[in-house]
């Protein structure tokens, strides 16, 4: 009987002592100090596109082109009344004294047509064909000059020979420019150019 007093006696004090154990154990102390950072996790999966930008502005940046020009050279005499060259002066109103002092200025002829180009940036030196074309750039005028009559020419109806030319008004100078000036389809697609 005793034995049985003890084990009654016992269980209430074990009892006792399990919840005065989990009463003490509660969320009253301060924060442990911050661990270290772990991994990055997986990138997740790409959101949906956004809606497209409103179309920009034409790239020519004050640009003045021309359309393709016909031209019409004429033979220079030499002393003996043969001739000595060819040339034509193609106006460009819009060729200021600014331009010729800080800007850029090129001509390009295209021996083909407007539905087949084959386009030469000048000056044009081929000593394959003999042939020498030249510009000269002055105020409100581009005059070239070439050593064959190389003007427009129209055959079965397309026109061959006609020539283009471009102004670019000087920007920020010492700048390096991005495209090469003598490869037409660079120059056409860099500024926007329209045939």
């Amino acid at each position: 009987m005793k034995r049985i007093t003890l084990r009654i006696l016992y269980i209430p004090m074990m009892v006792f002592a399990v919840a005065a154990f989990l009463s003490s154990c509660g969320k009253d102390g301060s924060a442990g100090p911050q661990g270290d950072q772990g991994p990055a996790g997986p990138a997740g999966p790409a959101g949906p596109a956004g809606p497209a930008g409103a179309p920009g502005a034409a790239g020519t940046a004050n640009v003045i082109y021309s359309a393709w020009l016909d031209v019409t050279y004429a033979p220079i005499p030499d002393d003996t009344g043969g001739v000595f060259a060819y040339g034509v002066d193609i106006p460009a109103p819009k060729l200021t004294q600014e331009i010729l002092t800080s800007g850029e200025m090129k001509v390009f002829v295209n021996w083909g047509t407007a539905a087949a180009p084959q386009i030469d940036p000048l000056p044009l030196t081929d000593a394959f064909f003999g042939i020498f074309i030249t510009t000269t750039f002055s105020l409100n005028k581009i005059t070239v000059w070439a050593n064959g009559n190389f003007g427009t020419v129209t055959d079965q109806g397309a026109k061959y020979q006609q020539y283009r030319y471009i102004l670019i008004p000087g920007g920020t100078t010492a700048r390096k420019s991005p495209i090469d000036w003598n490869n037409y389809a660079a120059v056409k697609a860099y500024l926007g150019l329209k045939d």
